[in-house]
């Protein structure tokens, strides 16, 4: 489980937390702490498995997916390029992903796809973001029904809640993600929302944890019922969360910003914000966050800041063959 020390929550891991603003914080979610559906959804209860990419195209391009596609697919054709690592055959036919900008680390992708031997056409458009390495486990694969993507849940530490992300390249991907082996994956997440950091402290009311300080306040309470019990408190100032959002693949996160990396997609400015997850028996977990202008606002990130982030993952198994496109 993630270490019991200033950067990360003691149990984090298990996913119970439940967001506790300050008496004078009117965010909503706070408002709502004690409700079942919160509950529910920290716990990652409740979640369903969106088989679409129009959000995080409305995100990175602050435009109508429907309406910019068509020009992101034919820039991508026109001046985008691949990889032998970007290439494969399953099922007599061939498949080849074009990729644009070649120099950026945030892309545009097209997956082309035809009878071996044959024309391919575009058959999906996707982003491709590039992740840094960490070394994850398979648990479970949920393939889209269009074939074209699949949603893959890993996890970090044996017998803890999974960890879901997008996989792009889920049809290179597919036999190697057989649950129980694991794999260096590209972690990556685009942030559908993103602020400095607000909340002074969250509550548990569920868990070991939660139980053990409930039997202790009892003790020191005779007469006091268990529903009497009040929820235990704890200071996240400078600690890391990762918490589900309300669809597999989706987070709520606090981390501190390590660091700042400004890259672009086309016009379009993003910044990278490199963050990181400790743990206290393995490496930690390390996340290349992209953030749009849109998303930004007037909001300019900085290392060392705190900040809250709804973000979106997505990871591929590492390419064996780094070289430039082609």
């Amino acid at each position: 489980m993630p270490k019991k020390s200033k950067e990360t929550p003691p149990e984090a891991a298990g996913e119970q937390f439940v967001k506790v603003a300050r008496a004078d914080d009117t965010n909503p979610d706070a408002r709502e702490h004690g409700t079942e559906e919160t509950r529910a959804m920290l716990q990652g209860k409740n979640r369903t498995h969106f088989e679409g990419l129009g959000d995080a195209w409305a995100v990175l391009t602050g435009q109508n997916p429907a309406a910019i596609m068509p020009q992101v697919a034919g820039t991508v054709l026109h001046a985008g390029g691949t990889r032998p690592a970007w290439q494969w055959k399953r099922g007599g036919r061939d498949h080849v992903l074009m990729a644009w900008p070649k120099d950026q680390p945030a892309r545009a992708s097209v997956l082309m796809a035809g009878e071996e031997g044959g024309k391919l056409v575009p058959v999906s458009v996707a982003p491709l973001l590039e992740g840094l390495p960490n070394d994850l486990t398979v648990e479970k694969v949920h393939p889209w029904e269009s074939g074209l993507g699949a949603n893959v849940a890993v996890s970090m530490i044996e017998g803890k809640n999974p960890m879901w992300f997008f996989d792009p390249l889920y049809g290179r991907d597919h036999d190697d993600l057989t649950p129980g082996v694991t794999h260096t994956f590209l972690l990556a997440g685009l942030a559908y929302g993103l602020r400095k950091a607000l909340l002074d402290e969250v509550t548990i009311t569920q868990g070991p944890r939660f139980e053990a300080y409930a039997e202790a306040w009892l003790a020191e309470n005779p007469g006091k019922a268990r529903l009497d019990v009040p929820p235990l408190k704890v200071e996240v100032a400078g600690r890391h969360l990762i918490m589900p959002g309300r669809r597999f693949c989706e987070y709520q996160l606090r981390a501190v910003i390590e660091e700042v990396q400004d890259c672009r997609l086309e016009k379009m400015p993003l910044k990278i914000l490199y963050l990181s997850f400790p743990f206290e028996t393995r490496e930690p977990m390390r996340l290349a966050l992209y953030v749009s202008q849109m998303t930004l606002g007037d909001f300019e990130p900085e290392k060392g800041q705190e900040v809250d982030a709804y973000v979106w993952l997505q990871a591929r198994i590492i390419d064996i063959d780094q070289g430039p496109q082609q």
